[in-house]
């Protein structure tokens, strides 16, 4: 990364905010990295007006305490935009998780997240390339427009409201369900004002960097099927061969370790064992590459599937608690009724920018 880079990245986050004169910011930052990027973001700030209210400095401490939240809770209270830089642990200790959630739900502010190092993930029991590889990928999806991608998701939302949803792969995965009545969340990189006028769900005003997935929380009793991973990352245990049994949204693992994997889930509780998320990607620049294939920033790729269990209250969902555990598909098929939006993990024509 070059200054010229750090220089893109504050000019996109920016970019996406259009700070208005007054506003204030609240910024959480790790300065064991992205350190170069802090000073040009803070003079895009105070150039359109607005100034830094307050700075959260990143911990790797799952402490709290009910002090602490009501610090940050005041914090928050005085804050019109929360800005989340690299960490080098990305992840919140339980006050701050806490105090941002419920400044999200009361439609107070806005959020952009910019986590960058956290969002790559092998495929199956391949190594990751390169950071300064994934960099050079991740600069080139900062590029891609929101107005391309609202364009696209709106087409892949009518389709996947269409009928029964269904998702296959080669290696077994085939799996069915229904998106009913539920809200999409667009993540097209469009922090506006203007864009959190649209805002249904919690998620819709927590905007990520780079951009480029349509999610929704499917009616979790309608998920029956299968789901294959050759290995589950999303925890501790890592179970290896695994079939996801879905009936009515409830799952069953079988595969190695696969009783550890349960184990887990039942300690986590909640809704841990419940279909919770569809995720389709769709920036370009993020798609699996064949000479150096990995899943790019949280499955945003164009044509990557993400599947998960757990809690969905952000997207508008009725599962409540147990974690959240993703699971990613680069070589899906899908379709919707008699539409196929995904072909061995490409994008229809008509979907791609």
């Amino acid at each position: 990364m070059t200054p010229s880079d750090y220089e893109k990245c504050a000019r996109r986050i920016a970019g996406a905010l259009q700070l208005a004169p007054g506003e204030k910011v609240l910024i959480k930052l790790d300065p064991r990295v992205f350190a170069p990027l802090i000073a040009p973001l803070q003079n895009l700030i105070r150039a359109s007006g607005a100034h830094i209210s307050g700075v959260v400095l990143a911990e790797d401490t799952k402490a709290g305490s009910d002090d602490e939240f009501a610090s940050l809770r005041q914090l928050f209270s005085h804050a019109d935009v929360f800005i989340w830089l690299p960490e080098l642990h990305q992840g919140s200790r339980p006050a701050l998780e806490r105090a941002l959630i419920e400044w999200l739900a009361a439609r107070r502010g806005r959020a952009v997240h910019f986590h960058w190092h956290s969002g790559s993930f092998p495929i199956g029991f391949l190594e990751l390339p390169p950071q300064d590889f994934i960099d050079r990928i991740y600069l080139a999806a900062l590029d891609v427009d929101p107005a391309d991608l609202e364009r696209r998701h709106r087409q892949a939302a009518a389709l996947l409201r269409s009928g029964s949803v269904r998702v296959t792969s080669p290696e077994g995965t085939d799996i069915s369900f229904h998106i009913g009545d539920r809200p999409f969340c667009s993540q097209t990189g469009d922090a506006t004002r203007e864009r959190m006028q649209s805002a249904r769900t919690r998620i819709d005003r927590d905007i990520e960097l780079p951009a480029g997935v349509l999610r929704a929380a499917p009616i979790e009793s309608s998920a029956n099927g299968s789901v294959f991973l050759p290995v589950w990352r999303p925890i501790v245990t890592e179970g290896r061969n695994l079939f996801l049994h879905f009936i009515s949204g409830h799952v069953a693992i079988q595969g190695v370790n696969a009783d550890k994997i349960d184990q887990e889930l039942t300690a986590a509780g909640g809704d841990a064992r419940m279909f919770r998320e569809f995720a389709l990607g769709f920036n370009p620049a993020l798609q699996v590459l064949p000479e150096a294939p990995f899943i790019a920033y949280y499955g945003y790729g164009s044509g990557v599937v993400r599947l998960s269990l757990g809690d969905n209250e952000e997207m508008g969902g009725a599962n409540r608690g147990g974690g959240v555990y993703w699971n990613f598909i680069h070589n899906a098929t899908v379709t919707a009724g008699d539409h196929t939006l995904v072909k061995d993990g490409k994008l229809a024509t008509e979907l791609q920018l």
